[in-house]
C-alpha cells in the first residue's frame, strides 16, 4: 500500500493522532526537562530499584504500589537510562493511541462525523493531555480502560470470543495500574451474563461470562500469587478507608459548609463558618502517624493495611450516616472541574480550596466569585449534557436510541468509578480514565438537545478506519 493511499485511507485517524500529539506537548512544553513537585515519586522510586536493585521495593523497603507502571517505567529506564523526558513522549503517544479508540468506540455508536468531533474533542482536552507529562498512572490507566470498553463493545457487537479475551486482558492490566477497578470485572462478567441470556441460555451465558472472568484472573492472580501484595492488587486499601474514616469525623460537625465549599467553592462556605478548612478532606495526620509507628515496629505494608483496614470497619460500622454523608462529598468532588494551574499548567488536583483561606488578595471579590462561578457553572452544564446523553442513549434504538446492549459498558465503567472512588476517596484527577466516555456522552447530549442530525446520521465521503 503505497503512502498516497494510506494517507487518504486513514485521514481522519492520522488528523486526530496529529492533533492529540500537538495537544500533549502544547500542554507539557514547561515541563520537559524538569521532575514537576507533586508528581507521585513512589513509581520512579520502585522502577528505579527494578533496575538498579532487581527488586519491587522503594529504596530497598517494601512498597504499596501496584505494579504495572513502575514495570512501564522500569522498561524504558534500562533501554534509554532514567530519562524522564523518554517517559512523557511515550506517554504523550499513548495519550494520542487513546483519542484513536475513542474514535473507534464512537464510531461503534453513531455516525463519522460523531466519532471524529467525538476523538477531536479528547484529542484537545487538557486534563488528559496534560497528565501526559507527569510521570503518574493516569495516561496508561486511561489508556487501558479505554480500550476494555472498545473491545467489549465490539465482543458484543460482532460475537467473537476473542475480544472478549481481549477485554478481559486489559482489564486485568489496568488493574494492575490501579486497584481500585479490581472488582469491576464481576460487572462485567453479570453484564456478559445478561446480554446473552436470552439468545445462549443459562449454559451458553455462563460459558461468554467465563471468557472474560478467566482472562482476567490469568492476567491479575499470579501477582496475586506471588504475595506481593498481601492477597490484593494493592494493599492500600486499608490505609485509604482508615483515612477516610478520619476526614468523615472532621467533615461531620461543619458538613453544610464543607457541602457548599465542594458544589461551589471554600472560598463561599468561609464566609458563612469561619472555622471550616478546605485542607480538612485531604490531609490526615493520625494515619501518617500510626503508618510511621507501624513501620517502625517492623510491619510490612500488608501487615499494616490489614491493621488498618480492620479499625476503618470497627468506625464505619457504628457512623454508617457519617460515611454515607462523607462519600457524597467525594462524588461531588470526583465530577469537579479540572483546570490548568500554576506557571506549569499542571492540572489542579483539587478546585474546591480556589481563593479559599485569603488566597489572592489582589485580586477582587467580586472577580473572584466570578471566576469561581463561571467555571462551576460550565462544569455543572457539561455534567447535564452528559446525563442528558445518558437518557437519550439509554433509549432503545426504536426510540432513536442505542440501547443498553450498546451503550452499556461505557454506562457501566461510569457507574462503577463515581461508586467505588466515592467510597474511598476522590479527587477530580481519579475521573479522568472516565472522561473519554463523558465526553461521548456530552457530544450525544448536545446532539440530541440541539436536534443536530449531521452529527449522527450525516456520512462523510471519506474512506473510514
Amino acid at each position: 500500500m503505497g503512502i498516497n493511499r494510506i494517507l487518504n485511507e486513514y485521514k481522519i485517524p492520522i488528523i486526530i493522532f496529529l492533533v492529540a500529539i500537538a495537544s500533549g506537548f502544547f500542554w507539557n512544553q514547561k515541563i520537559f526537562g524538569q521532575i514537576i513537585p507533586g508528581a507521585d515519586p513512589l513509581f520512579d522510586c520502585v522502577a528505579q530499584d527494578l533496575v538498579y536493585r532487581g527488586s519491587f521495593t522503594c529504596q530497598g523497603e517494601d512498597t504499596f504500589a501496584e505494579p504495572l507502571y513502575p514495570l512501564f517505567l522500569a522498561v524504558i529506564y534500562k533501554i534509554f537510562g532514567v530519562d524522564y523526558d523518554i517517559v512523557r513522549v511515550i506517554q504523550i503517544i499513548i495519550f494520542s493511541a487513546t483519542a484513536i479508540f475513542v474514535y473507534l468506540i464512537a464510531r461503534q455508536f453513531f455516525s463519522f462525523n460523531f466519532a471524529a468531533f467525538t476523538a477531536l474533542m479528547t484529542a484537545v482536552f487538557y486534563g488528559l493531555a496534560n497528565q501526559a507529562g507527569l510521570i503518574m498512572t493516569e495516561t496508561i490507566f486511561t489508556f487501558l480502560i479505554v480500550i476494555t470498553v472498545y473491545f467489549a463493545c465490539k465482543a458484543a457487537s460482532e460475537d467473537k470470543n476473542i475480544y472478549w479475551c481481549i477485554a478481559g486482558v486489559s482489564l486485568g492490566l489496568a488493574t494492575l495500574t490501579r486497584g481500585i477497578v479490581q472488582f469491576l470485572f464481576i460487572f462485567f462478567a453479570i453484564n456478559v451474563f445478561i446480554y446473552y441470556y436470552r439468545k445462549l441460555g443459562f449454559s451458553g451465558s455462563i460459558l461468554k461470562s467465563g471468557i472474560i472472568v478467566l482472562s482476567f484472573v490469568i492476567v491479575v492472580l499470579p501477582w496475586i500469587t506471588l504475595g506481593s501484595a498481601s492477597g490484593s492488587v494493592s494493599p492500600r486499601g486499608g490505609r485509604v478507608l482508615f483515612s477516610r474514616t478520619g476526614w468523615m469525623e472532621r467533615l461531620y460537625p461543619h458538613y453544610s459548609a464543607h457541602l457548599v465549599g465542594h458544589l461551589f467553592g471554600y472560598y463561599f462556605s468561609q464566609k458563612f463558618d469561619f472555622e471550616v478548612k478546605s485542607s480538612d478532606f485531604r490531609d490526615d495526620p493520625e494515619q501518617e502517624q500510626k503508618v510511621r509507628e507501624f513501620r517502625s515496629a517492623g510491619k510490612s505494608q500488608g501487615e499494616i493495611n490489614d491493621v488498618l483496614l480492620e479499625q476503618a470497619k470497627g468506625r464505619i460500622l457504628k457512623a454508617p450516616h457519617k460515611y454515607i454523608l462523607v462519600s457524597v462529598l467525594d462524588f461531588i468532588s470526583l465530577n469537579s472541574p479540572i483546570i490548568p494551574s500554576g506557571s506549569l499548567w499542571q492540572n489542579t488536583a483539587i478546585i474546591h480550596p480556589m481563593f479559599a483561606e485569603g488566597r489572592h488578595p489582589e485580586i477582587s471579590g467580586a472577580f473572584k466569585t466570578a471566576i469561581i462561578l463561571g467555571l462551576r457553572f460550565t462544569w455543572f452544564a457539561f455534567m447535564f449534557l452528559t446525563i442528558y446523553g445518558v437518557i437519550k442513549s439509554i433509549k432503545s434504538p426504536e426510540n432513536n436510541g442505542l440501547g443498553w446492549g450498546k451503550i452499556g459498558w461505557i454506562i457501566l465503567v461510569i457507574l462503577y468509578f463515581n461508586l467505588a472512588y466515592s467510597a474511598v476517596h476522590a479527587i477530580p484527577r481519579y475521573a479522568l480514565p472516565i472522561y473519554p466516555f463523558y465526553v461521548i456522552l456530552a457530544i450525544v447530549g448536545i446532539g440530541r438537545f440541539f436536534n443536530l442530525k449531521w452529527l449522527f446520521f450525516q456520512e462523510s465521503k471519506i474512506s473510514e478506519f
